[in-house]
């Protein structure tokens, strides 16, 4: 009997092993498939975290250090440490550095959308001075004042910012920054007297902005039968109303022939930001360059240049070499104000003489052996500076329908907003379907408040923070 009861306890033993067993593997294998899909979700919860942080270290580091050499933003060949800070100014951004991210940004993002000039496609003296500085092209932007493609040795570079912020190979950044307010100024017509509309409101709602204080200062310039010049100067102040508006008019009766130049400031809050209008020309008479450092000389040059040299890219008429030339009136705006006839020169397309001997312009090509030249070029200092060039034709009559006078804004570090202003501007590169981190502040360029956004992806294996 006790045989009997042993065997068939061993018996049953065994089938329950047999039974369990499989149940065992079972679970193991259940387990061993639930646990990736765990670890993942825990591991990108860790990651966004982190993510986060050190995100929100690499934006402060960068927005409260002016990077090295402190004013690499006048020549970005140089940089050895990125940071976007005024020295000894943390959270106001240099507007030579913002520029230098404009720079980049036009070279990489906007070059479907933007006129190309080609170096090959100017004069041949033009030509020469381009390419001995590297310069494949120009785009054509702001109203003719026209900025040099990549690439060019001045250029930042995407991956060395990203070393010198210590990040790497798996690691991408993208830095936005666009204006607290979005600040537009629109003529309105049909009124006896020139009046303007300012409209503001918040750039990413587009919500409108009431009870905002505008401050507005203007250049007009208006001819009279004889086409004689009359130069008009002058400050508004204003409340926005309900509706984010505010209308001021100008003491001159409006005229297609008459300019304009409107920079209209809007404040609330200690945040503030700018808006410009002024005319533009399909036909210019003048078309300018902003060079930055020439030679790592950490000078810039603006460079004057007539239609003529450009002509094989920018413009279907323009005044020919055979015109009398051009008269060109410098206007200065520094933190004392503005300052008027401060520079007066005249471009002679046919040989580039100089009708004002005593003018700081120096000519670009006169060791050229072309004389197909009517260019030159002024060195800057290393301040921000706003240009305004009144330029007006010496003759009156050309081969195309171009206008009697023109007038170019030239954004020289001061204000920022000629590019910036009612736009995003972009450094670096998304990345899809990886991890992000996400850190925000508010800085200032001059007077004005800008949101600057940093995203960290981080492309590496998800389960690497969790060790």
């Amino acid at each position: 009997m006790i045989n009997s009861k042993t065997t068939t306890r061993g018996q049953s033993s065994a089938i329950e092993l047999v039974l369990i067993i499989p149940v065992i593997i079972a679970a193991i294998i259940v387990f061993i498939l639930l646990v990736p899909n765990y670890s993942y979700s825990a591991g990108s919860e860790v990651n966004a975290f982190q993510l986060n942080a050190m995100a929100q270290s690499l934006l402060e580091y960068i927005i409260t250090n002016p990077g090295n050499p402190p004013n690499w933003g006048l020549n970005a060949s140089q940089l050895s440490s990125f940071g976007l800070a005024v020295p000894n100014q943390p959270y106001h951004l240099d507007p030579f550095k913002v520029l230098e991210l404009a720079y980049w940004e036009l070279a990489n993002y906007n070059q479907s959308s933007l006129a190309v000039c080609y170096a090959n496609q100017t004069a041949t003296g033009f030509q020469q001075f381009l390419n001995q500085y590297g310069i494949t092209g120009l785009y054509n932007s702001f109203n003719w004042v026209l900025t040099p493609t990549a690439p060019t040795y001045w250029l930042l570079n995407y991956t060395a910012v990203k070393q010198m912020l210590g990040l790497g190979r798996n690691y991408n950044l993208m830095l936005v920054i666009y204006p607290v307010f979005r600040v537009k100024i629109v003529p309105i017509n049909g009124t006896q007297l020139a009046t303007f509309l300012i409209n503001v409101t918040k750039f990413d709602t587009g919500q409108p902005v009431p009870n905002a204080t505008v401050y507005v200062s203007y250049i007009a310039i208006s001819f009279s039968s004889n086409n004689k010049e009359n130069i008009v100067v002058g400050n508004v102040t204003g409340i926005t109303s309900s509706s984010g508006s505010f209308i001021f008019t100008i003491n001159i009766a409006p005229s297609s022939t008459s300019f304009y130049y409107i920079d209209a400031y809007a404040s609330l809050g200690g945040l503030g930001d700018h808006g410009l209008y002024f005319n533009s020309t399909n036909n210019p008479l003048l078309s300018v360059v902003i060079l930055p450092s020439p030679n790592a000389s950490n000078i810039n040059w603006v460079i004057f240049a007539h239609p003529h040299v450009l002509k094989g890219c920018i413009s279907t008429c323009n005044p020919g070499q055979t015109a009398l030339g051009l008269r060109v009136v410098g206007v200065f705006k520094s933190i004392y104000g503005y300052t008027f006839s401060a520079l007066n020169f005249t471009l002679n397309p046919g040989g580039g003489s100089v009708s004002y001997p005593s003018t700081s312009c120096q000519y670009l090509t006169t060791s050229q052996s072309s004389n197909n030249y009517a260019d030159c070029y002024w060195a800057l200092p290393q301040t921000p500076m706003l240009l305004i060039a009144f330029v007006t034709r010496n003759s009156q009559s050309t081969s195309c329908n171009t206008p009697l006078t023109q007038i170019i804004v030239i954004p020289y570090g001061m204000l920022s907003e000629y590019y910036l202003s009612n736009r995003e501007i972009i450094f670096g590169y998304s990345e899809k379907y990886t991890p992000v981190g996400t850190a925000k502040s508010i800085v200032y360029i001059g007077d004005s408040a800008y949101y600057v956004t940093l995203y960290l992806y981080y492309g590496g294996n998800v389960f690497g923070p969790m060790g």
